[in-house]
């Protein structure tokens, strides 16, 4: 599991001065920072955090009152041995990560928005076993209830992949589904 905090920390140059930082350097916007399966990242000010999503499911969480966000990119529902570990490979283990990433007491959940996406049915099987997409929506909804976290957008299942983004900048998130067309080239739908 790798948590990966994105906080940039200004770097002496030769000389004795502090390098520019990247937001005052003026380069326009960075590229969104991906958060690959498995990984837990939190955002600084200036950054985009972004998952792409099948069956996998994205938790994000935007804390507005403290400018904090956080995504965590989910492969499967739960493992019982794994509830307490740090990290983000399983629903029920990242749920509580992100709040212990971004510094979030109990008190504080109901202060927190959270966007969910992905869990899409990604594979063509009778097999309710394989509905991994499925489980992991479900999951996720147990768990952010159970550490009274308010859902404010929510796109799971179906059959198609997702793009999660959190913009850290201003607090907000867009949520764009990738859809086959018949010539099999792949399009985006802006939510």
């Amino acid at each position: 599991m790798q948590a990966i905090f994105n906080f940039p920390l200004a770097q002496p140059l030769p000389g004795g001065s502090a390098a520019p930082m990247p937001w005052a350097q003026g380069n326009g916007p960075r590229a969104p920072l991906q958060v690959a399966m498995g990984q837990l990242k939190a955002g600084g000010r200036t950054d985009q955090l972004q998952a792409l999503l099948g069956s996998c499911v994205g938790i994000g969480l935007i804390w507005k009152k403290r400018g904090r966000c956080a995504m965590a990119h989910c492969l499967l529902p739960e493992c019982a041995q794994m509830s307490d570990e740090f990290g983000a490979r399983y629903v029920n283990q990242a749920v509580p990560s992100l709040l212990r990433l971004i510094g979030a007491t109990p008190d504080d959940c109901a202060d927190i928005e959270v966007v969910l996406a992905g869990g899409a049915t990604m594979l063509n099987s009778c097999s309710s076993r394989l509905q991994i997409g499925q489980q992991n929506a479900e999951a996720a909804r147990k768990h952010l209830r159970k550490f009274g976290l308010n859902v404010v957008y929510c796109r799971v299942g179906g059959k198609c992949g997702r793009t999660l983004t959190i913009d850290c900048a201003t607090c907000t998130y867009s949520v764009q589904e990738i859809v086959a067309t018949a010539t099999n080239h792949a399009r985006t739908i802006h939510a």
